[in-house]
């Protein structure tokens, strides 16, 4: 099985803007409630399921992306954000507010594919790298899969700094 290249971004969360952000009318971004849990597992599941740049890479990661959302929910209280259009969540972003993380934004922006393509990814990846800077962490940091929309378009904003990642951000250590 081929070995997939993986980046490394990160922020210096001090140098983050306060600028607002820009969503189309009606959405909203807000944070994720426990029983707002499985919507985000069916809608991450969805979002790289239906990502042509993930075919043949989600299957390997799903079970340890999904178990770290679910622990995200248990341990945090800030585990997710959401975009809603209505009472309908169409975008979401869980994350790790450990300072120490090696991964914060573990799933990344995660956007229904009807609602791609208008920024709402960048929106979510914004707010997430504010949250985590209102809890107190001065870097935040995220691998993503050399290649693909996020890598080519959404982490390298908001001041990221990029480098190769050696390793297998969902390797298993036995």
């Amino acid at each position: 099985m081929k070995r997939e290249s993986w980046k490394l971004f990160s922020w210096n969360l001090t140098l983050l803007s306060d600028e607002p952000v820009a969503l189309p009318h009606g959405l909203i971004v807000s944070p994720a409630s426990r029983a707002d849990e499985p919507t985000i597992h069916a809608l991450v599941e969805r979002a790289f399921t239906t990502d042509a740049q993930w075919t043949g890479s989600y299957g390997p990661i799903s079970s340890a992306l999904q178990d770290r959302i679910h622990e995200a929910f248990r341990s945090q209280n800030y585990p997710a954000l959401t975009i809603q259009h209505g009472s309908r969540i169409i975008a979401a972003a869980a994350f790790s507010t450990d300072a120490d993380a090696e991964n914060h934004l573990f799933c990344g922006p995660c956007v229904l594919p009807e609602y791609r393509s208008r920024g709402l990814g960048s929106a979510l990846l914004l707010e997430s790298l504010r949250i985590l800077r209102n809890l107190e962490l001065h870097v935040a940091r995220a691998l993503c899969k050399d290649g693909t929309t996020a890598s080519k378009f959404v982490y390298p904003k908001f001041r990221s700094v990029c480098e190769m990642y050696a390793g297998d951000p969902f390797e298993v250590n036995g």
